[in-house]
């Protein structure tokens, strides 16, 4: 006969919390197979079988049972199971906390840190476990009335900035009944209009259409409010319908074939989406389907993300070529045992989902993070740290710390790298007379690295700098690379150097901004 004990994970736990069985009782158990989740102040374990056999459990979840203690036995013969239901070994013990005291499970600590929860406001003696602390922050949204952000219920967004466009006026951009209703029952006859007609009709009926809109070939647009702020693009054969309203910031541009189905979509100024995007799935209808885009996003190739519960994608977030994001699992009868997850995703500010990615309903990935590649991601992943593998794990951090000369040196390779491009593409760009190494000539401006712009340098001339401490003079533009300040003008020599910095990941305000140039 086996046992299943909880070993002691470090010296200041006495007891841990036995959160969940994932077998029955009574099972078929093979050796090495996860048969229990337990929850200690310091970690969440999954505890594996030592053996083969029918497992007998003698706790039942959610009580508190002493390390070292046995939780469960494996019987390897039908005479050692006879001997089990004969009832020698019924009747373990729960463990009852002592009056007073109070513990949290380590995933109950962190949720409640990310949204600012009390402890202390749970009523409960011994183990304060996450579904505790999901029961208050519902709570609290109900006693509030969540009168702030309704929508968003009980989803902290902290480190999360949402597009400008999310609380505009109730009342901006609200069409016509009847224009509606022609949108939804004949979308062939406007797919068919071309760009400045759909802008003039949806003009004329209500809708708020900023300059330099362009609707691709063979889009539909349809809402009862509809905003589409200066210079957004949707490509050819868009379809973008919500229930509520859709509001898209300005320099937003998708490529072809985007489908955007929610209930209410808000996506931020200079985000890039690119082909074939897919908002929406099953459940686009519901009445938690609304969908944030933070400023500066970027939403590779057939991305797709379901949006049956609130999805917020932060400031500058990356979500790359066939990423995926749900809300939502379909499957069996979850009367049978089977998960039915129905939960908000939250990806926050310049976090990063890596190629073929998977992000699971209930998740939130922090500020700054990285989801590596093909990775599947079932838990949160802290701000600022790597996340690997099936099920994605974490394994060290997103960034490091530079030095000022690696930084100099990495910053000076950028004023190589537009050389060498401007040169490849013609233009031929010349050495400074004074000799500088670290600058070059095109078309009349000078081009040059400094560590610190302090000093008055002759235009025109446009300025890489690590720190820009004095304004610049009239005719000479400074790109500060580290603060993401661009200031003054440099016209398109300033923009191809802008576009470039903007593709090793530095994106400048003020903004947003869009390259337009033909030297790059």
């Amino acid at each position: 006969m086996l046992e299943i004990v909880l070993t002691r994970e470090d010296a200041n736990t006495e007891f841990a919390l036995l959160a969940e069985w994932l077998v029955a009782d009574r099972a078929e158990v093979e050796q090495g197979q996860p048969v229990c989740v337990v929850e200690t102040t310091k970690a969440t374990v999954e505890v594996e079988a030592p053996g083969a056999g029918t497992i007998v459990q003698l706790y039942e979840e959610g009580v508190e049972v002493e390390l070292g203690k046995v939780v469960a036995r494996i019987a390897e013969t039908a005479e050692e199971l006879a001997s089990l239901e004969a009832g020698a070994e019924a009747g373990a013990p729960t463990r009852k906390p002592d009056e007073g005291e109070r513990k949290a499970t380590r995933k109950a600590v962190e949720l409640a840190e990310r949204h600012g929860v009390d402890l202390s406001a749970i009523d409960k003696r011994g183990f304060v476990t996450e579904k505790d602390v999901e029961t208050l922050i519902a709570r609290q949204a109900v006693d509030t009335g969540a009168s702030e952000r309704p929508l968003l219920a009980g989803i902290s967004t902290e480190r999360v900035t949402l597009p400008a466009l999310y609380d505009s006026p109730e009342g901006d951009g609200v069409l016509e009944p009847s224009f509606l209703e022609y949108l939804r029952t004949d979308p062939a006859s406007f797919r068919a209009l071309g760009s400045e007609e759909k802008c003039r009709l949806l003009r004329e009926n209500g809708a708020s259409i900023g300059d330099g809109v362009v609707l691709g070939g063979g889009s539909l647009v349809a809402a009862p409010r509809i905003v589409l702020e200066d210079g957004v693009e949707l490509g050819a054969r868009a379809t973008v319908r919500c229930e509520e309203v859709v509001a898209i910031g300005s320099l937003t541009r998708f490529g072809p074939d985007l489908e955007l189905l929610c209930r209410r979509a808000f996506v931020g100024a200079g985000v890039w989406g690119g082909r074939s995007v897919r908002f929406g799935g099953g459940g686009h209808r519901d009445p938690w389907a609304v969908l944030a885009v933070g400023d500066l996003a970027f939403v590779g190739d057939e991305a797709f993300v379901n949006v049956c519960r609130p999805v917020l994608i932060g400031r500058e977030v990356f979500l790359t070529m066939r990423s995926l994001i749900v809300t939502h699992n379909i499957g069996h009868s979850v009367l049978e045992g089977f998960e039915n997850r129905f939960a908000p995703v939250v990806l926050e500010d310049r976090a990063q989902v890596g190629l073929g990615a998977v992000v699971y309903a209930g998740c939130r990935i922090g500020a700054e993070a990285i989801v590596a590649s093909g990775s599947y991601v079932t838990a949160d992943v802290p701000a600022g740290a790597f996340a690997i593998g099936v099920p994605a794990k974490v394994t060290g951090s997103s960034s490091h710390k530079l030095s000022p000369p690696r930084r100099a040196e990495l910053a000076s390779r950028i004023l190589d790298d537009l050389h060498e491009l401007l040169a490849l593409r013609g233009h031929e760009p010349t050495a400074l007379e004074e000799g500088d190494p670290r600058g070059f000539e095109v078309d009349g401006v000078r081009v040059l690295f400094t560590p610190s712009f302090r000093e008055a340098v002759a235009g025109p001339a446009v300025v890489l700098t690590l720190d820009a401490v004095a304004e610049p003079p009239e005719g000479v533009a400074v790109l500060d690379l580290v603060a993401r300040r661009a200031l003054g003008n440099g016209g398109e020599v300033l923009d191809a150097a802008r576009e470039l910095c903007r593709k090793r990941g530095i994106r400048f305000e003020p903004g947003p901004w869009r390259y337009r140039g033909d030297l790059l």
